[in-house]
């Protein structure tokens, strides 16, 4: 089982796949590999080998292999070669307590680079860092690489500047940053780890995701009070940022005087070649987007004349 796992992690190395699940179906398990180019089954093997698989990746993350029933977490550094990957394994069962896996597969930054383009997008993004306070916030689908461009500007763009970085989970490994990770379990949450952080008074804070309206104030506060800082949202456009914020009950004054760039970017591919199209609003582009996003949010809340 040790060489079989070796072979998947390889694999899974050389396409830089950021998940490998290993699911049940109706006659053994299936391998699947998560990219940026998408969904690729890679392998299958019967139930027996499915199921001693599965044994080992449990106990060597350090997880209870008598326990099918109910779902686990767990870890596991892993060396390939020179390369270093910390996994992040998780199990559940289904209706017929088949047991299937999930693991994440976190690099370190080094390992982690992509293709930003156009490269003029990416550039004005590292620009807004000189601005040393105010909140950068970038949008993008699941697996887009939203805080791999987050940290690549941060690694690249930041010299003798304390980073620190709160996510859950921390998808990258940065030496050079203090990370904190979401622990739910301990009561650390985004909201607790934030307040945290501001007493170790960073230059500038990566949050991994602006999730919640509690969150997005704090957020907003510690813009406000003087960090610069760099976070993501689920949303579908620069301007569903501003929606999503305003959802959160972030006011419309506090937005316009903290937000100093907004970004969305998505995975896309040309001639079999994985690239980032990132898009950025900044300066100018960004004043006048923030105007007119206000005042359709005014005309929209404006009491319409009766006929």
């Amino acid at each position: 089982m040790q060489k079989t796992f070796y072979k998947l992690m390889v694999a899974a190395s050389e396409r830089h796949a950021s998940d490998i699940y290993i699911w049940p179906d109706s006659d053994g398990f299936q391998v699947i590999y998560y990219s940026a180019i998408g969904i690729e089954k890679v392998h299958h093997f019967n139930t027996k080998i499915g199921e001693a698989l599965i044994r080992h990746i449990k106990f060597s993350a350090h997880m209870d292999i008598s326990e099918v029933r109910r779902p686990q977490l767990g870890r596991w550094h892993y060396l390939i070669g020179q390369q270093s990957l910390h996994l992040r394994v998780s199990s559940v069962a289904d209706f017929l307590n088949r047991e299937s896996i999930v693991i994440r597969l976190i690099y370190d930054m080094q390992d982690n680079i992509l293709d930003w383009q156009p490269k003029n997008q990416l550039n004005e993004l590292a620009n807004l860092l000189k601005l040393k306070q105010g909140l950068i916030l970038l949008a993008g689908q699941m697996g887009s690489g939203k805080t791999t461009t987050l940290y690549h500007v941060a690694t690249n763009h930041l010299d003798n500047q304390m980073v620190l970085t709160i996510e859950d989970p921390v998808e990258l490994v940065a030496p050079e940053f203090l990370q904190l990770q979401v622990n739910n379990a301990a009561h650390m949450g985004y909201e607790q780890l934030l307040k945290l952080a501001l007493r170790h008074h960073p230059d500038i804070m990566i949050i991994g995701e602006i999730r919640d309206a509690e969150t997005a104030h704090i957020v907003v506060q510690a813009a406000l009070s003087g960090h610069l800082i760099l976070s993501t949202v689920h949303a579908m456009s620069s301007k569903g940022i501003w929606y999503r914020l305003r959802a959160f009950g972030v006011p419309i004054d506090l937005l316009n005087q903290v937000v100093v760039g907004l970004g969305y970017q998505e995975m896309m591919t040309r001639d079999n070649q994985s690239y980032v199209n990132l898009k950025m609003a900044s300066g100018k582009q960004l004043n006048e987007l923030l105007v007119d996003l206000k005042n359709a949010e005014t005309h929209a809340m404006a009491p319409q004349a009766s006929s």
